[in-house]
């Protein structure tokens, strides 16, 4: 996503609600039009460190080699992965 402080933005705005559970997992939920997204550990804590101010892919893929036990072509995936579910979940808003 070339927009990452867009998205960051709407995190904290409040556009995109986020809810963690006691299992670590979460979920998002897009206030204007109710779509919801389910994230595991991983997907909360890049949740987290948008919210935090982390601007850019490779910070992304930074904070997740530092916090989990996980190389940087894993999480490169998993963070390309969690930036595209997020486009899906917005575009639901430019369809709707």
């Amino acid at each position: 996503m070339s927009d990452i402080n867009a998205l960051a933005g709407l995190l904290r705005s409040g556009a995109l609600a986020h809810t963690r559970l006691a299992d670590s997992s979460g979920v998002l939920l897009h206030a204007d039009t109710l779509q919801v997204l389910t994230l595991n550990e991983t997907g909360m804590f890049l949740v987290d460190r948008l919210r935090e101010g982390t601007e850019t892919i490779d910070g992304l893929v930074d904070a997740l080699v530092s916090h989990f036990t996980v190389n940087e072509k894993t999480a490169r995936r998993d963070v390309s992965a969690f930036l595209d579910e997020l486009r899906r979940l917005l575009q639901h808003e430019s369809t709707a």
